[in-house]
Parts: C-alpha cells; structure tokens; sequence
C-alpha cells in the first residue's frame, strides 16, 4: 500500500483525500501531534489507503542538487576543513537534509558549513551555516543556522514556492 504525504495545517486539520473515489474529508489530528505520523484511513467508500501527516510548520522541497559541506571545528579555521560532497535532498526555508555518498563523522549538534547552487534560473549559490538535528538512515537533516545567516532569504524563498 503506497503512502500519501497530507499536510497539517496551523490548527492541526488534514484534508484527507480518497485516492479510489476523490472524497475529500477535513480531520483533526491534534491528538497524533508527536506521536503517530502515518495512519491507515477506511473511506465511506470501503476502500483503505494510508495516509503520512506532515505536522512541519515550512513546506518542503525534495531535491536532487549537488552540495558540498564542511564541519567547523572549534579553533581551526573553516578554511583548513575539507569540503565534502553531498547530495541536497529536501529543502525549506528553516533546514536542509543531506544525503552522504559513503560513511560520515558527523553527529547531532555539530556545526556545518553547507553550499550549493539552486536549479533555478539564475543558478543562486547558497552557502549556509548549518547545526546537524537528525541523522538518520541515509540521511543527515540540518537546520539553518539564524544568528549567522539571514532569517528570510529571498531567493530561497522564491524557488521554494510551489
């Protein structure tokens, strides 16, 4: 059975809809805020599909963009530290997750120095400072780092529309 992502609204309301006969049916799933993130729903139509809640606050955006990154160390300079490819897969306004080509060092907390260019049309190069929150399997998922960078970038902004 395929999964179909469903966005949470502010309020917690998804708007659930049959992928068998189109009813659409707006559900409160405050009471799986934190918990349970994927549910199996029966329709009025006696069909059952499941159904992933997204609760994030920024839309994402999957992607398939080159990337390089570096891990600060405390007292060495960012320049002394190797830049290490990466794989830009999901994006937002807030975060980035990377994908690694082969094994990494990195752990939860560290500091990041990520860069990238968009595949929009003015090919925008992005170089962010990021903190690691989640490493998980085949991917490492980071936040932006707001002290160091802007907390809007405009460009970002702009290619993230959907």
């Amino acid at each position: 059975m395929i999964s179909k992502r469903v966005r949470v609204n502010k309020e917690n309301l998804a708007a659930i809809k049959c992928p068998h006969c189109a009813t659409l049916k707006l559900i409160s799933v405050k009471k799986f805020k934190g918990d349970k993130h994927s549910l199996n729903v029966k329709c009025t139509c006696n069909n059952s599909f499941s159904v992933s809640l997204d609760f994030r606050e920024k839309y994402r955006k999957s992607t398939n963009i080159p990337g390089k990154y570096s891990k600060l160390e405390p007292n060495v300079a960012a320049l002394q530290t190797p830049q290490l490819q990466c794989k830009i897969v999901d994006l937002s306004l807030t975060g980035v997750a990377l994908s690694m080509p082969g094994p990494h060092e990195l752990h939860v907390g560290d500091d990041l120095v990520i860069a990238f260019t968009l595949d929009d049309k003015a090919e925008t190069a992005i170089q962010r400072r990021v903190v690691v929150r989640v490493i998980g399997q085949g991917f490492v998922g980071c936040q932006f780092d707001e002290v160091e960078s802007p907390a809007y970038d405009k460009a970002l902004g702009f290619y993230l529309m959907p």
